[in-house]
Parts: C-alpha cells; structure tokens; sequence
C-alpha cells in the first residue's frame, strides 16, 4: 500500500470536479487508463514526493491505495484508480505520516515550511541545492552551511546569505567563478578556476 497526498476544496471536489467524501469512504476514478499520462485517473503526489506547487484546495487529504492502482507520472506526480481516505482536513492531522512522507530532499523542505515536523525532515535535505533553500527560508543555517558542496550553490549561498570566506573555496568551475568575480570580486583567485573559453572571455571584459 502507498499513500498519496492531495488537496481538495471545502465541498470535497477537485480542480476538474470530481469530489472527495470523507474519511473512511473508498474513492474510485470514474474513468481509468494506467498510461503513465495525465487524465483518465485521480492525481496526487505519492507517499507526499513531487511537485507541491500542484496542491490546491483548503483541506489535505491523504489516499492509501494498492500500489498496483498507482502510476507515476514524470516524477511531478502520481495519478491512481481506486483509493481510502484516511485523512482529510487541515494539516495538523499529517504529522503522524511525517516519517513516511516527503522522503526526497525538494518535497521535505515543502513539509517542513507547509506543515512542520522539522527535526524530522530535516535530516532529509542532503543536496546543495536543498540545503540552501532550507537555510533561506527555514533556518538551521550552521547545519546547512556543510551541506552545501557545490559549486554554483556555493555562489548562491555567498549573495543570499553571507559566509563568503566559507563559501569561496568551494566555487571551483567556470560558471560560478566568473558569476562570483563578476558580482563578489575577489577577481584574481577566481581568475585560475575559470578554464571555460566562453568564460575566460567574458571574465577579460569585466572591469579591472
């Protein structure tokens, strides 16, 4: 079994219409097609992974359906045949699914912003990229700061929020480096890391 997250309006109804009942009740697609497409189903992100910015409505909802019943579709989201209800109201009640839901780093820092449980998602955010989103608009900045590795996340972290000695070393390839020269400084120990030809040129034309 897996469980699929979603959102529906006060009414229980969808975006395209179809309404949700309440806990308890077994939804069902009225019509289904298993191609990994969107329509002929209903949708949602599976076990809380995908894309959030797809989430629309007042009350959560949370699906469990036979994982037979379940077709991913492009890593953004999931669409399933026939599905329970076991939860649908507001987000207090999700926290008891946290340590199963939004297991990758994106959809974790999603949970923790929307609806909390941050010890636990936390320890999920392991990418450059996530950790420094987390530390922009969560917090737990001293935690992040070692998590961020590469290069063009590095620069980010340097303009959004400081720790330019820290973050300098980590700058390493051409992008980042002229992108730091450019907007930071610090021009000739960036000189030696750019080696792209476009970027050594666009790196000559700065002003000296």
């Amino acid at each position: 079994m897996v469980l699929i997250l979603r959102k529906c309006k006060n009414d229980g109804s969808s975006s395209h219409g179809f309404v949700y009942g309440q806990v308890g009740d077994t939804v069902t697609a009225p019509v289904w097609d298993p191609k990994p497409e969107c329509g002929n189903g209903l949708h949602g992100l599976k076990q809380g992974n995908g894309e959030w910015d797809l989430l629309e409505g007042d009350d959560w909802l949370v699906i469990e359906a036979d994982e037979n019943d379940v077709v991913d579709i492009d890593d953004e989201k999931c669409k399933f045949r026939t599905g329970k209800i076991v939860h649908r109201g507001n987000s207090e009640g999700l926290h008891e699914y946290a340590p199963v839901m939004a297991t990758d780093s994106a959809s974790a820092i999603w949970w923790a912003f929307h609806i909390g449980d941050r010890e636990i998602m936390r320890d999920r955010v392991t990418e450059s990229e996530h950790a420094c989103f987390w530390a922009q608009y969560i917090g737990d900045r001293e935690i992040m700061i070692d998590r961020v590795v590469d290069s063009k996340w590095a620069y980010k972290w340097a303009v959004y929020l400081g720790d330019k000695e820290i973050m300098r070393d980590r700058v390493t390839e051409s992008y980042s480096a002229y992108q730091w020269a450019n907007y930071i400084g610090d021009k000739e120990i960036m000189r030696e890391r750019i080696t792209d030809p476009y970027y050594i040129d666009k790196f000559n034309q700065l002003p000296i």
